[in-house]
């Protein structure tokens, strides 16, 4: 008569080193969903333009064809709130967003406190050679006339189109921002859903 083999399960359901380690995968994904959570509420400053150089003014009624002046800031991630992302170099450009009228700017004067190369229209890196901490900073002002403004303003914003770096050489992350611009007299937009929706995404 063979005698009978008796084998251990190595991990036994109950055993403590199986509590300990179902106990540390619990924690993880625990902490993983925090992270999730966390990462997800994260704003950011916001590169934009807007009717005023000292606070966020999202929109600005012109005559056609007359001059009129924007500002390229960049401004916290809510109103009234400090930019809180310093930095050494900041690429930024100006885009239309909707809905077919050109933008011609004749003249950009630019903050002489920072460096700048480029063009609005095309990109502009600024940079400065120390560490730029402002509650608000303005990049720029620009001297502009519309061509062909359409039935109820066009949308223009500011924003981020190549890297941006920190004071200690990461990456600076910021988000763009919007003003409409509305000719007198123009009638009001036929989609004022679509056109609330596209004005939210910069908002």
């Amino acid at each position: 008569m063979k005698p009978r083999i008796r084998t251990k399960a190595r991990h036994r359901v109950g055993s403590l080193p199986f509590i300990i380690l179902v106990t540390s995968f619990a924690l993880l994904a625990i902490l993983f969903l925090f992270a999730a959570n966390a990462t997800a509420q994260i704003t950011y400053p916001r590169v934009g333009l807007s009717a005023s150089p000292t606070e966020y003014i999202d929109n600005i009624t012109i005559a056609p064809g007359e001059e009129f002046t924007l500002y390229a800031c960049v401004f916290g991630p809510g109103p009234g709130e400090p930019v809180g992302q310093a930095f050494t170099s900041l690429s930024w450009v100006i885009h239309q967003v909707c809905c077919g009228a050109v933008i011609d700017i004749h003249d950009f004067q630019s903050n002489p406190d920072l460096e700048h190369t480029g063009h609005p229209l095309l990109g502009v890196r600024t940079t400065s050679e120390t560490c730029y901490d402002q509650d608000l900073v303005v990049l720029g002002t620009l001297t502009c006339t519309l061509t062909n403004p359409t039935p109820g303003g066009v949308l223009w914003a500011a924003g981020p189109f190549d890297a941006s770096f920190d004071c200690e050489g990461g990456n600076a992350l910021f988000i763009g921002l919007a003003v409409t611009i509305n000719a007198e007299g123009d009638a009001l937009p036929t989609d004022e859903s679509s056109w609330g929706s596209l004005k939210a995404i910069y908002r």
